[in-house]
């Protein structure tokens, strides 16, 4: 598009000193972790990152503006915009996305034809945030790598410091707390699990929900431990049952976008599956536990302290549940978005494969992790964040595989064919910038039990 076109040029002058930014403006997923590159990008080319979001029309653009206070985050690293030029710049971007929003949608629903939304969505920015400084005609991973060990590492994301803008964060934490019947000494972990009632999102990428009721161990477990559990998501969600030291948040009184930030930087680690608040905590470096994980990919798996379990994969040709040490032997188990688009709104027969991968889920069936196996996981994760637990050797394998699996699809002939052009180059090295810094493992309870054979099996 000519508007992306135009600022890629603009971002990619050295004398100037922005990069600027549409961060995606409807997925909170999306959006949260393009700023964290968007803002080690910037960083990286001795710039500030300047972001830019239309005003929320939801009658027109059919979507409406994710969390509005991730916009208005404040780091060094980012341009403070006044209040007077704040609303003038979202009022450009307004009227750029009015026209190319309802082109979209006309072809879509006049004329039948599913357009990518980087087309119909401005992205600016979108390839200097995932591309090395230096880049290739062709995709090359080595790069990538170069840009991960020298622009990425604890201590660089520490560095930028990215804050709410509040008087005393401090404060806010603590009176919000004690408006949810905590105490400031008190901890507590957020804890997200996606359904289908968002943005009415039932039958679609329903592979990607789990029962909260599986968790009520789960949270047991850490109440008991002194802790308290704050549930994170939407007032389409089923509710909780009462128990102490739990706050059903959804249905509080004093949920908004702002209080979902706070709860979520300030938590003493984030519980949760694959979904896109995910990555809230990921922008703030949060330690984090996923359950019920969709691919082995490592994606969401930031930090060396994150963990995570699987959900159980049921091969319907073997007519049994599959081992992890089979799902990368036979190069299954590896999920995307694209893929499920494709399934849902595609005829197209000749796809068969997704990134060299076989992960047709016509021919498998995932199944959610139990009550025990969250639970164990979070007993294994409280001695993980208070260093009482040295990862094992199968830990380390499991990862080992991974890398090398993900590299050989990067690597490899695929479906996309990611050299071909502009978005295919972006797509490369957006998995591949995800595959780096997905510097977590697999809890060591869950992967000792189904390494070489699923446990479901027996039941």
């Amino acid at each position: 598009m000519f508007v992306d076109n135009l600022f890629s040029k603009i971002n990619a002058s050295k004398s100037h000193r922005y990069l600027y930014l549409t961060p995606h403006v409807y997925t909170v997923g999306n959006c949260s972790i393009e700023i964290l590159y968007g803002i080690i990008a910037a960083k990286s080319r001795g710039k500030k990152l300047f972001i830019i979001y239309p005003f929320d029309i939801p009658f027109v653009f059919k979507w409406s503006l994710t969390n509005n206070e991730l916009f208005l985050l404040e780091s060094k690293y980012i341009v403070k915009q006044s209040k007077y030029v704040r609303p003038i710049v979202r009022f450009l971007a307004t009227i750029v996305y009015i026209p190319i929003r309802v082109y979209g949608l006309i072809v879509r629903d006049y004329f039948g034809k599913k357009i990518d939304e980087s087309i119909s969505i401005p992205r600016i920015g979108e390839l200097e945030i995932y591309t090395p400084v230096h880049r290739e005609e062709k995709y090359d991973y080595s790069l990538t790598e170069r840009y991960v060990l020298d622009w990425w590492g604890e201590d660089k994301i520490k560095d930028i410091a990215i804050r709410l803008p509040l008087q005393s964060e401090l404060d806010s934490i603590n009176n919000l707390k004690k408006t949810l019947g905590m105490l400031e000494s008190d901890w507590y972990v957020c804890l997200h699990v996606r359904e289908n009632g968002f943005r009415a999102d039932k039958g679609r990428r329903d592979y990607r929900n789990s029962n909260i009721y599986n968790y009520i161990k789960a949270i047991k477990e850490i109440t008991s431990r002194g802790g308290w559990v704050v549930r994170m998501g939407d007032d389409t969600m089923l509710r909780l049952p009462n128990m102490d030291r739990v706050v059903d948040y959804p249905f509080s009184k004093y949920k908004n976008d702002l209080n979902d930030i706070i709860l979520i930087k300030n938590c003493y680690f984030y519980l949760g599956v694959q979904s896109g608040i995910l990555d809230v905590a990921n922008l703030f470096s949060k330690n984090v536990l996923i359950t019920n994980m969709i691919d082995w990919s490592g994606s969401g798996l930031q930090g060396e302290k994150s963990r995570g379990i699987l959900k159980h994969w049921y091969s319907k040709k073997e007519k049994k549940y599959v081992s992890f040490e089979w799902l990368f032997k036979n190069r299954v188990g590896f999920i995307t978005e694209e893929y499920a688009i494709w399934k849902n709104y595609s005829e197209a027969s000749e796809w068969e494969d997704i990134h060299g991968f076989s992960a047709s889920l016509d021919d498998y069936t995932l199944f959610e992790n139990s009550e025990d196996e969250i639970k164990d996981a979070v007993v294994e994760y409280l001695d993980v964040v208070n260093d009482n637990y040295a990862p094992s050797s199968l830990q380390f394998l499991f990862s080992m595989y991974r890398q090398k699996c993900m590299k050989d699809v990067l690597f490899g002939p695929d479906i996309y064919m990611f050299n071909s052009n502009k978005r295919n180059y972006i797509n490369n090295n957006f998995f591949a910038l995800r595959t780096e810094l997905s510097n977590g493992l697999i809890s060591n309870c869950f992967l000792s039990k189904n390494w070489k054979h699923n446990t479901h099996n027996s039941d």
